[in-house]
């Protein structure tokens, strides 16, 4: 059974305000996650159980997955910048 996507107002902010190059791949990769909620590259955030992030580039989609409900939450889409990136999840 597929998982089920939300979508943060955040979030989708963060995608409007990503260069047009990358926007669509991250609409694509954020769709894909219905079928593959862990996909090769997704990586889980240490310190944040349940939280995972996947590369675009210079980005990282940040997501949580909430298994019994099937369900993943995407938070945030941020540039790489350093430990900064993951401040303010929980």
């Amino acid at each position: 059974m597929p998982y089920k996507i939300k979508v943060s107002g955040d979030a989708e902010r963060d995608v409007r305000h990503l260069p047009g190059h990358l926007r669509q791949r991250a609409r694509r990769l954020i769709s894909a996650l219905t079928g593959e909620p862990k996909p090769p590259g997704t990586k889980e955030l240490r310190g944040y159980s349940g939280y995972f992030r996947i590369r675009i580039d210079g980005w990282r989609v940040i997501y949580r997955i909430y298994e019994p409900e099937q369900i993943i939450l995407v938070l945030r889409i941020r540039k790489k910048i350093g430990p900064a990136t993951y401040s303010d999840l929980g």
